[in-house]
C-alpha cells in the first residue's frame, strides 16, 4: 500500500449499490485486475488483497509485488499502525465507500473526486510539513 492520503476503495461504491446494503461488507481476497487499473504514479503489475471486516474492524494484508503490508484497524476513523512501514493509517465510512487515510513522514498527498456533479477524475494535491 504505498499510496498516501485519502484514498477510497471505490468498488465499495459498487458492491453497495449492487446489494443495497449501506456498508458492504469486503471480507474475502481480492486480485488486482490491471486491465481495468488507471494508473498514474504507482507501477503495480500484480497485487492481492486479503480483507477480514468483523463489526466496526477491519485486517488487511496486501502482498503486491515483493512487498507484503498489514494492517489492523477499526471503521470508525481511529489510526493505526502499518506494518512494515512508518506510516499510520485510519479507515471510516462515507456511506457506501470505505475511505483510508494514510500519513508517513512529512509529506501530505490528498486525493479528491467530485461526487456532486459527478466527475471521474481525480485531483491530487501535494503538501510538505514545515513545522
Amino acid at each position: 500500500m504505498r499510496f498516501l492520503g485519502i484514498s477510497c476503495i471505490t468498488c465499495a461504491l459498487v458492491a453497495g449499490f449492487a446489494n443495497g446494503q449501506g456498508k458492504p461488507d469486503f471480507s474475502g481476497t481480492w486480485q488486482l485486475d490491471a486491465t481495468k487499473c488507471e494508473l498514474h504514479n504507482l507501477k503495480l503489475a500484480d497485487a492481492t488483497w486479503a480483507i477480514e471486516e468483523a463489526g466496526n474492524s477491519i485486517h488487511l494484508v496486501a502482498n503486491e509485488g515483493k512487498n507484503k503490508t498489514e494492517l489492523k484497524c477499526t471503521t470508525d476513523g481511529k489510526e493505526c499502525s502499518v506494518s512494515g512501514e512508518k506510516a499510520k493509517a485510519s479507515f471510516w465510512y462515507n456511506g457506501p465507500m470505505l475511505v483510508e487515510m494514510q500519513t508517513r513522514g512529512k509529506t501530505l498527498r490528498v486525493e479528491t473526486t467530485s461526487i456532486v456533479p459527478q466527475d471521474n477524475a481525480i485531483d491530487v494535491l501535494v503538501f510538505t510539513k514545515h513545522s
